[in-house]
């Protein structure tokens, strides 16, 4: 399922035109981060720990050329506390691995503001 880097990508989506798999990229090694923190392995099937992981994402969105923190595609931190309670409606959000809500999601775009 698609999980929290799906939900926070939709609103930067929609209020600061992000392309959507750009914004999906942008947000998913700081979600595989939240998703870690509390000390569970989410991701130990593929052969990396979670960090290892977040770090090699970030690697291929670098090497792409694509955009890694919120200035990278002229998104405003200030529209924070709004993306987050946006990110909390998608359904998209229940089917992450650790429960996010509005206050999870605005840490995770802080950690993507960089």
């Amino acid at each position: 399922m698609l999980g929290a880097a799906h939900a926070c990508a939709n609103p930067l989506t929609a209020r600061f035109g992000v392309v959507h798999g750009h914004a999906v990229g942008l947000m998913l090694p700081h979600v595989v981060r939240y998703n870690s923190a509390n000390g569970e392995y989410p991701y130990a099937a593929l052969g990396l720990d979670s960090e290892a992981l977040a770090r090699r994402i970030d690697s291929l969105l670098k090497a792409a050329g694509l955009p890694r923190r919120f200035a990278d595609c002229n998104a405003d931190p200030a529209a924070i506390p709004e993306l987050a309670e946006s990110a909390a409606k998608q359904w998209t959000a229940t089917f992450n691995p650790r429960k996010v809500g509005a206050g999870e999601l605005a840490r995770i775009y802080e950690m993507a503001v960089g």
